[in-house]
Parts: structure tokens; C-alpha cells; sequence
């Protein structure tokens, strides 16, 4: 039921009559809990309403008479089965206000597009206001239809003084109304459930209704006159065509403008674009273009037009939609000032709309490329961090079974002495310490965790090579678990220590040991090697070189082994060596696949300056 100041006056009314009179007995008191049951009944079916303005039943109903409790109960009646009728006048209001902003705005883009027109009803070469009409049946629906035909009416009364008279301006009112609304309701359906354009595909559906439905309702509108014998000294076709190009560009410029104010996230985006320094440069850049093409350079300006490509580019290219929507704005007004600043000037104005629906297109279709890729960058980012969560989580899972094994063994420990009647106090001491001391290996670990899922930071130490080494013997041995795998680490006379987050790293060494595990399987018969060799890169790296003695990695496999979702394996995700590397990189390092008859990977990572 709708939740209307009628209904919501009726209730205060009978707040103040449920609250204050009541009945001491019986049946009558039983009567008044019957109507304070449907009061709260009410209230649950309108959870909407502000807590001031619901039905407040009182649990006592102490004074009150027969007359009394029939008026709650008939103005419960009233409330809940006359709710429909009680909400039709605020519909009104707001249909009303509604047509009120919408009519103005629709009279102001009639009149400052009415230039250059054509023949004896005034047909003009570019037409800004279907895109209001169209835009505001597109997200307020159909309803709006009827005040749309009388705006048109109107505005032909008003900005054309009815060339046909009434009776031929409300049947070409009546057409375009029809016409736009079946616009409407068309595109209303194919970009359900978002009504906005912020995708390539929204884009073209959006430019494809636009230009076949406006040409359609053209031909519709050309007809009429045509019958009425309106065009005798214009040709149906050019006037068609003209009338065409002026609805379709007005649209395909405007209504992008119109969708994106009256879309939240698309308006907080042109707020924070138009906050920025850079977006300032770009606008006056492309501004001065405007008067360049339009001011200074003189004679036509369709033949510079092509000078206002690069800024536009460069405005779409950093601010995506958001951007070509200020850069389309911001040539569209400089063509409207243009054309009225000088009236005497035979400006070719139909050429002129061509180019600015090719620059909009272009400009539109760029910027949503723009915001495409940034949310599949987004994405990709998003997916990779959580492949590093999985990654990682056995490399967690080793560093903290090794402090919690150690714990368990302590308390063990401190069990046993405490079952000894003469411990020492010193002994205990020292046991606790060492617990103490596993706890916090075991919280560092999960703290370093935990930093890195949230904002990627690295937590940069000096480590020994002779470490990782070791570090990768231990993830050998215990990925290899049954199976018999040989492995063997070595490295030169006198490396530098490395600088690096010792998690990530032995993550990488996981990883790629993993792989050579399984890539070794695919050939059981053949004992399974793995080998670890460090060496110096340069004088600020370490190269670390992970070969074992499986097929190797193929040459066309090996150019796309790093993108993310690239797999070589049928149940693998194609994310832990696109993990890998970025860790790598991140460290200032990289890590590749050498060309091998085996299976080898080069892992150059920075040393510490610290000798």
C-alpha cells in the first residue's frame, strides 16, 4: 500500500485515538488489542514509514466507550483498504513537479538548437531535446509519455509558432512522442538491469536503438507533414535526412550526458575527475582548440575539425568515460556558441553535427574501453592476491608448524618438570622463555601474512644464501613425500647475503620445485633430480637457478608461461609463476625460463649491500 501524507495524517488521528481512549471490559477490551494487533500489522507491511509518522499502539486502552472504539475501527478500515486511493494525489504532485523540471529544460533545448531550419515547418539540422525526452521515459517509464506529447506541443507552439497549425502540431507532437517512447522502452529493456552506458556492448546497443529508432520515427514524423502538404518546397528526402541527423547526433551527444548525471557512480567519477589539476589542463587545451577551429583560423570550420582529435584523445585516454564526456561537452557547447555567435555566418551546420557525432562516438568508445580495462586490471589484481593467499598458504603452514611443534614440545617440557618434585625455578624459567619465543616466530609469521594480503608490502631482511638453499632442500623433501627425488643445492665461494622477504622467496622456490615435482612425473621410469645452484648475477644480484631433469618447457609454451590464467597443467590455474614473477619483480629481481633441453628457471634476486 503506498505510504502517502493522507494515510500517514489518518494514522496520527488515530494514534491520538487508540492512545487516549479505550475500553475497561471484556469484550470491549479485547476489541481495542484486536485493533492494536492490526495497527502493528499495518506498521510491518509499511517498515518504510519514519518511526514518528507510524501507528504507535499502547498496551493499555483503559477509557474509552462504544463510539469510540467504531471510529479506530472504521478509520483502521479506511487506512487499510483506502491506502490506493489516499496515494493518488501525492502521485500527482510528484507527476506534476516532475513535468515541471523536464518542460523548461525541454523548451530551452528547442530554442538553443533552433538554427539553420528547413522549409516551411522549420526543420532543423540538430535536435538535443529527444535526448531529454528519451532519457527521462528511459529511467522514470512510460507514465511520462503524456507530459511529453504536451512539452512538444509546446515547444512547437512556443519556439515555431505552429507552422500547420494546432491540429497538424499535435499529430506531429503525437509522432514523436509514439516514437521516442518505443526508443525508450527499448532501450529500457536492453540495458536492464543497469540503465547506463559503461560498457562496449551497452555503448553499441545504446548508438544502434538511437540511430534505427530515430530514423524510423524521422520518416513517421516527414510523413505526417508530407500528407499535410507541408513540404512543397523541400524535398521529403532531404528534410528527412536533415531531420534524421539532427535527432540522431543530438541524441548520440546528449544522452550519454544526461544518463551520467542521473547515475551516482558515474556523477562521483566527474566529480573527482573535474577535482583534479590535470583534468583543468586538458579542458582549457581543448577549449582553445575550440576556438581555434571555430575563431581564429576562419572560413569553414569542418575542414579543422580534425584538430580537436588529439585533445579529446588525451581527455578519454586519462579520464576515461568520465572524460570524453567533459571532452564531448565542452565541443558540443563550443559548436552551440559558435553557431549563435554569429547568425550571418552560413556555418555548414548538418556537416558540422556529423563530426561532432564521430568525434562523440570515438571519444565515448574510447574512454569505455578505458574504464573496461581498468576493471579487468582490477580484477586481474584481485584474482592474483588471492592466488598469493593460496600460494602461500603452504608456505605458511610449514613456517608455522615448525614454532607450534616446538611449543608443544616445551610444554611437554615444563609438564615433566613440574611432575619433578625438585625442579628448579631457573630450569622453568627458561622453558617458558623459549615458548615465548616460538609464539612470537609463529605471530611474525602471520603478522608478515597479513601485511602483504592488505596493502602488498614486503618485509625486506638480509638472508644467507646458504638459508635459502637450505630452505629449498626442506620444500623438496617434504613436497617429494614418498616419492624419490634427488635433489642437490650448491653455490659459489663468497656470496653476498640476499635482501629479500624470506616468505615470498621460499613462495617462489615452492612453486617452481612444485612444478619440476610434476613436470618429472609425466616420466616415472627415469630418476627424478632436482638442482638448486646459486651464483652471482652482477654485482647486485644473485641468480638462482632452479633445472631438473624433466621435458622442459616448449618453446611456444615458453613465450606465454607467466601470463596469468596460462597453464600448461588441465587442473592448474595458470597463477603461480604470474605470482612468482610479480614477487620478483617487486623485489627488483625477475625470473624466466631458459631455453633448455630440461626444465630450468632463473631466479636473479638483489643482494645485500652488507657484506
Amino acid at each position: 500500500m503506498p505510504q502517502t501524507r493522507v494515510g500517514r495524517l489518518r494514522l496520527g488521528k488515530l494514534l491520538e485515538v487508540a492512545s487516549r481512549k479505550g475500553v475497561q471490559h471484556g469484550e470491549r477490551e479485547q476489541q481495542c488489542a484486536d485493533g492494536f494487533d492490526r495497527c502493528n500489522r499495518w506498521n510491518r507491511g509499511h517498515d518504510r514509514l519514519p518511526t514518528r509518522r507510524r501507528v504507535q499502539p499502547y498496551p493499555r486502552a483503559d477509557r474509552s466507550d462504544s463510539r469510540k472504539l467504531a471510529y479506530v475501527n472504521r478509520l483502521l478500515a479506511s487506512v487499510e483498504g483506502g491506502a490506493e486511493h489516499t496515494g493518488l494525489p501525492m502521485k500527482i504532485l510528484r507527476y506534476l513537479r516532475d513535468a515541471a523540471v523536464f518542460a523548461p529544460c525541454y523548451v530551452a533545448l528547442d530554442w538553443a538548437s533552433y538554427v539553420y531550419p528547413l522549409g516551411p515547418f522549420n526543420i532543423t539540422p540538430w535536435n538535443p531535446q529527444p535526448a531529454l525526452a528519451i532519457v527521462w521515459m528511459l529511467l522514470g517509464g512510460l507514465r511520462y509519455l503524456p507530459a511529453v506529447l504536451i512539452t512538444i506541443f509546446v515547444a512547437d507552439v512556443l519556439i515555431r509558432h505552429a507552422p500547420g497549425g494546432y491540429e497538424v502540431s499535435a499529430m506531429t507532437a503525437l509522432t514523436l512522442a509514439c516514437g521516442y517512447a518505443a526508443i525508450a522502452r527499448l532501450l529500457r529493456a536492453l540495458l536492464s538491469p543497469v540503465r547506463a552506458v559503461r560498457s562496449t556492448r551497452q555503448l553499441t546497443v545504446f548508438s544502434a536503438v538511437t540511430i534505427g529508432g530515430t530514423a524510423v520515427v524521422s520518416a513517421a514524423f516527414i510523413a505526417v507533414l508530407w500528407m499535410a502538404s507541408f513540404l512543397a518546397e523541400a524535398s521529403p528526402v532531404d528534410a528527412w535526412l536533415q531531420f534524421w541527423v539532427g535527432d540522431s547526433v543530438g541524441t548520440l551527444v546528449t544522452a550519454p550526458l544526461l544518463l551520467a548525471a542521473a547515475d551516482a557512480e558515474t556523477r562521483r567519477d566527474l566529480f573527482r575527475l573535474v577535482q583534479r589539476a590535470e583534468t583543468l589542463i586538458q579542458a582549457a587545451t581543448l577549449a582553445g582548440t575550440v576556438w581555434l577551429v571555430f575563431v581564429a583560423l576562419g572560413g569553414d570550420p569542418a575542414q579543422h575539425f580534425y584538430l580537436l582529435f588529439p585533445p579529446l584523445i588525451w581527455i578519454a585516454l586519462r579520464g576515461g568515460t568520465s572524460g570524453a564526456l567533459i571532452a564531448v561537452t565542452i565541443v558540443q557547447l563550443g559548436v552551440i556558441v559558435a553557431i549563435h555567435r554569429d547568425a550571418s555566418t552560413a556555418f555548414p551546420v548538418l556537416e558540422l553535427q556529423a563530426f561532432v557525432a564521430a568525434l562523440a562516438l570515438t571519444a565515448l568508445y574510447l574512454g569505455v574501453t578505458v574504464d573496461e580495462r581498468q576493471r579487468a586490471a582490477a580484477s586481474l589484481r584481485q584474482t592474483l592476491r588471492l592466488a598469493a593467499a593460496g600460494e602461500m598458504a603452504g608456505a605458511v603452514a610449514h613456517e608455522v608448524n615448525q614454532p607450534l611443534t616446538a611449543l608443544a614440545n616445551y610444554g611437554r617440557s615444563a609438564q615433566l618438570m613440574l611432575a619433578r618434585s625438585n625442579v628448579a625455578p631457573h630450569e622453568l624459567s627458561g622453558v617458558i622463555e623459549k615458548m615465548l619465543s616460538e609464539g612470537k616466530r609463529a605471530g611474525e609469521v602471520v603478522r608478515r601474512l597479513r601485511d602483504f594480503f592488505r596493502t602488498g608490502t614486503t618485509q625486506l631482511e638480509s638472508v644467507p644464501v646458504d638459508q635459502v638453499l637450505a630452505s629449498a632442500q626442506r620444500i623438496a623433501t617434504q613436497l617429494g613425500g614418498s616419492k624419490h627425488i634427488s635433489i642437490a643445492t650448491g653455490s659459489e665461494d663468497e656470496l653476498p647475503p640476499l635482501f629479500v622477504d624470506r616468505l615470498q622467496i621460499e613462495l617462489i622456490l615452492r612453486n617452481l620445485i612444485s612444478n619440476a615435482i610434476e613436470a618429472m612425473g609425466e616420466h616415472p621410469d627415469e630418476p627424478a633430480q632436482i638442482r638448486v645452484m646459486a651464483r652471482r648475477h652482477d654485482v647486485e644480484h644473485v641468480r638462482l637457478t632452479v633445472a631438473d631433469n624433466g621435458p622442459g618447457v616448449p618453446a611456444g609454451v615458453r613465450d606465454r608461461l607467466f601470463e596469468p590464467l596460462a597453464s600448461g597443467k588441465a587442473s592448474g590455474m595458470g597463477l603461480g609463476l604470474a605470482v612468482s614473477r610479480a614477487i620478483a619483480e617487486a623485489h627488483g629481481g625477475s625470473l624466466e625460463a631458459y631455453a633448455s633441453e630440461h626444465g630450468e628457471f632463473h631466479l636473479v634476486l638483489p643482494c645485500s649491500q652488507k657484506t
